[in-house]
């Protein structure tokens, strides 16, 4: 008993999994020593005890820890329907079938006005086992996708939220707003707890930034074309970060289409990043319009460090668990302060006379 209770909370359930089915399931992806050395289980999904990605990313909750997961095979197909090999063949083969596009004036323009909810349908894998991720993936981003579902399996997560980083690509399509739409261009907002999201998609012919001014950026650079009341849209020049399925380098470009059905957004995108899928990666995209339209529920402007904390707040600890920083710390920064700046200056001052005062006495 007394060994029992030395036992942390994993070890503790692994022994209780190895009782309950020997040897059969006792080697999976929360109970694997190195996850590195079961690459050919990675797309078995019992490997996984068939959770999808995104039950995945809910361990952290007690009570889903460890348990089998709903995941479904073949629950949303990831692969894209098309058969272009690039991002820039598939846009200016949809840009042929518009006849170069239809050219809007304000009165003409499809009415695409109100605050939408929704987004994503399957671009962090939906529904299906975490096991379908990998195989879309070239062998170097395995890797680094099971590393991750295995921390997760440890109760170590890593988001962009905890430390102030921007969302990146995915997160501005994911989680899009409103579309405010002109004649030669089109802004797609969105706001969050802790973040504000903004994309501009040039639709005047002006196309992308010639190739010496190029370089990779939080968004990308968007440019489109509507066919009729559809608008296409190609990125690139996207930021290589983490979102979707798995990591995207700064070689990821996309081809995306929206059309509105009623009260409905409908789009899909197509990811097309050599380095990490081996096929081109597809997402239904729906958002459904936000009816209640309290005043209290407008999106409001924030700042990270509003509702989250100052990024040097929170940091990984020497367990690999993110941990925050408590008044006392040398380095922590109260949120509340209304002028951070001049604490700092005041602390570095301080700091710097200390050393100039032990500079002194090590020369006397």
């Amino acid at each position: 008993m007394r060994a029992l209770q030395n036992l942390d909370i994993h070890s503790l359930i692994s022994l209780v999994t190895f009782l309950l089915c020997g040897s059969a399931c006792a080697q999976d992806i929360f109970t694997t020593e190195d996850f590195r050395q079961d690459r050919e289980r990675w797309t078995d999904p019992a490997y996984y005890r068939n959770n999808s990605a995104d039950e995945m990313r809910e361990m952290d909750t007690a009570n889903a820890y460890g348990l089998e997961g709903m995941a479904q095979l073949g629950a949303a197909e990831l692969a894209s329907p098309y058969s272009y090999q690039s991002a820039w063949e598939h846009y200016q083969s949809w840009l042929e079938e518009a006849d170069g596009g239809t050219q809007h004036t304000w009165e003409t323009l499809p009415d695409w006005r109100g605050r939408f909810t929704g987004g994503d349908d399957r671009m962090y894998g939906g529904q299906n086992p975490a096991s379908t991720v990998v195989e879309f993936l070239t062998p170097r981003y395995q890797e680094y996708f099971v590393q991750e579902m295995k921390s997760l399996a440890d109760k170590r997560s890593w988001g962009a939220n905890a430390f102030c980083f921007p969302g990146g690509f995915t997160t501005s399509v994911r989680d899009a707003e409103e579309f405010i739409i002109t004649p030669d261009r089109t802004w797609v907002l969105g706001a969050g707890n802790n973040r504000n999201y903004i994309r501009w998609i040039y639709t005047d012919n002006s196309g992308h930034s010639s190739e010496d001014f190029q370089y990779p950026k939080w968004h990308g650079e968007s440019v489109g074309f509507w066919n009729r009341d559809t608008l296409i849209v190609h990125t690139n020049q996207i930021r290589g970060w983490k979102g979707g399925l798995t990591e995207f380098t700064d070689q990821l470009e996309t081809v995306e289409r929206y059309r509105r059905v009623g009260d409905v957004l409908e789009g899909e995108i197509t990811f097309y990043d050599p380095e990490v899928h081996v096929k081109p990666f597809h997402s239904k995209l729906a958002y459904e319009l936000y009816t209640d339209s309290r005043p209290e529920l407008r999106p409001l402007y924030n700042s990270c460090t509003d509702t989250n904390g100052p990024a040097t707040k929170v940091y990984m600890d020497e367990r690999g668990i993110l941990n925050e920083r408590l008044p006392g710390d040398p380095l922590y920064w109260d949120a509340t302060d209304p002028r951070p700046w001049d604490t700092f200056l005041n602390i570095s001052e301080e700091r710097y006379r200390l050393y100039r005062n032990s500079i002194e006495d090590s020369a006397n």
